[in-house]
């Protein structure tokens, strides 16, 4: 999670701006940090790969809001055959410059997931959906994306999909800044938390902090079969600052622990992110 909350209304604007809009500034001006989130070693970005390997079919993926390419490229280097798509054309332009540093083959375009048919992609063995569900408030728009994502997946094809968690604000304040939260509006937040329900306002940008409860029913009622559920920082959410700059063998016994206990919903509140790993119900499949 980046950023402070520095407004806690559902729904909240920006200068009269609407949701895509605030998160496309967002990401247009903050590329360059997009990509630096993940550099180095990162528990997200470690045990993601490791479920990406085991649930990953055939040899192409489509990344949808797919934001400067960090995934994209570590899957290019794979062997995949991968596409981008993005929102905000500083997301795409970076992640173009980042390919050719790479020296990858990944095809980069700029569009709405809500919709991509102008760009008559196809369909893919995988699909990735690890972004644009941070960031739209209404519950039909996530349905919109996933439908899309669904639209471009192949039968027996593997849909992997994050959310950030409704926890995640309160692993901000206990890793980066504890003091702060006695100053900030942040406690819709917490109100949320108490009713057992997810939230959406200005956060880092225009966000939306899902409850874990949700995942599951959201995902079978748009046809889709769960693989796995994982928090993807596994047991480290409250300390990544401190864990991610750790001595090698501090982290890997973490890397370890959350392995063993990342898809246990127990845990999942120690995570800022959540995944979930699907396939289409095989009624569905064409």
């Amino acid at each position: 999670v980046r950023g402070v909350f520095y407004s806690c209304k559902v729904g909240a604007g920006e200068n009269g701006m609407d949701e895509l809009e605030i998160v496309k500034k967002n990401y247009d001006e903050n590329a360059a940090l997009e990509w630096g989130r993940l550099e180095g070693f990162h528990f997200e970005f470690e045990i993601t790969k490791r479920y990406l390997q085991k649930y990953l079919r055939g040899k192409t993926v489509l990344d949808i809001g797919g934001g400067p390419g960090r995934y994209s490229v570590w899957l290019a280097k794979q062997g995949y055959e991968v596409t981008l798509v993005d929102l905000s054309e500083g997301n795409v332009a970076l992640a173009r410059e980042k390919f050719r540093e790479y020296g990858v083959n990944v095809a980069a375009h700029v569009c709405d997931a809500r919709d991509l048919s102008s760009l008559r992609l196809g369909k893919f063995d995988n699909v990735l959906l690890m972004g644009p569900l941070y960031h739209l408030s209404d519950v039909r728009d996530r349905a919109r994306c996933v439908l899309e994502a669904r639209r471009h997946l192949r039968a027996g094809g593997s849909l992997f999909a994050s959310f950030i968690t409704i926890r995640a604000g309160l692993n901000y304040y206990l890793d980066e800044c504890p003091e702060k939260l006695v100053d900030e509006p942040a406690m819709d937040l917490f109100d949320r938390m108490e009713r057992d329900e997810s939230w959406s306002g200005m956060a880092f940008t225009q966000a939306t902090f899902i409850n874990s409860v949700e995942v599951l029913p959201f995902f079978e009622k748009l046809g889709f079969e769960k693989l796995a559920l994982f928090g993807q920082e596994g047991l480290t959410g409250a300390r990544l600052s401190y864990l991610n700059h750790a001595p090698e063998p501090v982290r890997e016994k973490y890397l370890e622990i959350s392995l063993r206990l990342c898809e246990n919903p127990k845990y999942f509140a120690y995570s800022n992110h959540l995944m979930y790993i699907g396939r289409q119900k095989r009624e569905m499949r064409q």
